[in-house]
């Protein structure tokens, strides 16, 4: 990563929201939402985003710096967005529906390019690794290598799922869009994890906890849509 003199970072994490939200907008709209409520659901979401994000970081770190020191978390992010979603759901009744199932895909899209800002740069590096795509940083935040491309690999799995579920929403396959989301991203960031460096010295992570926690709800969701389906 010699030659970067600017870390590119923070155009990758706009450019996420940026593409993420554009998408969310379009598909929002062909679902009849009205444009200004759209406008204020992405608003409302970016903020809890970067709350979240920030907050979690926070709290994994035992308080040991100020909410505006706080590295950002994706994890949190995406605790953040679903409060996000719940919260305005609430003021948008009859939209509920289609806010959830387009905010929900575009999740690992939204993961998927933010990560690939981490790969540029460093931070959340993997474990130490001499095989093909090995990784050297020496740039501004981080020294050191080489490393196991896990964020790369983070990102390409991520704009997998992305794909899956993006064809499952256009082809009106949602029943339970949700649950598979879930589950997918769940899965794979709870066994990327192990790829990090520095959950060398742990059994499981705080992101492995809050990984199993997204599993049981998409599971639990899934089981009650079925249930109720069986039902009528």
């Amino acid at each position: 990563m010699n030659g970067l003199s600017i870390s590119p970072y923070a155009v990758t994490f706009l450019l996420s929201f940026v593409v993420s939200f554009a998408v969310v907008f379009v598909l929002l709209r062909k679902r009849g939402v009205p444009a200004n409520y759209i406008g204020y659901s992405i608003f409302l979401n970016v903020i809890l985003i970067l709350y979240g994000a920030k907050l979690f970081t926070m709290i994994t770190g035992g308080f040991k710096v100020t909410l505006w020191e706080a590295g950002i978390s994706s994890l949190g992010g995406a605790i953040g967005l679903l409060l996000g979603i719940y919260i305005f759901g609430f003021m948008y009744k009859e939209g509920r529906t289609a806010l959830w199932e387009s905010y929900i895909t575009v999740l690992p899209l939204l993961y998927a390019i933010s990560k690939f800002g981490c790969y540029l740069v460093g931070c959340c590096h993997g474990i130490p690794y001499l095989g093909p795509w090995a990784v050297t940083y020496d740039g501004k935040y981080v020294q050191g290598g080489p490393y196991f491309p896990v964020q790369l690999v983070e990102s390409m799995a991520f704009a997998c799922i992305f794909l899956v579920v993006f064809l499952l929403y256009l082809r009106e396959k949602r029943e339970h869009l949700i649950s598979i989301v879930m589950i997918l991203c769940a899965v794979t960031k709870f066994s990327l994890e192990y790829l990090r460096e520095e959950h060398l010295d742990k059994i499981i992570s705080a992101n492995q906890l809050v990984c199993a926690t997204f599993f049981v709800w998409g599971v639990i969701t899934m089981y009650r849509k079925k249930k109720k389906v069986h039902e009528v």
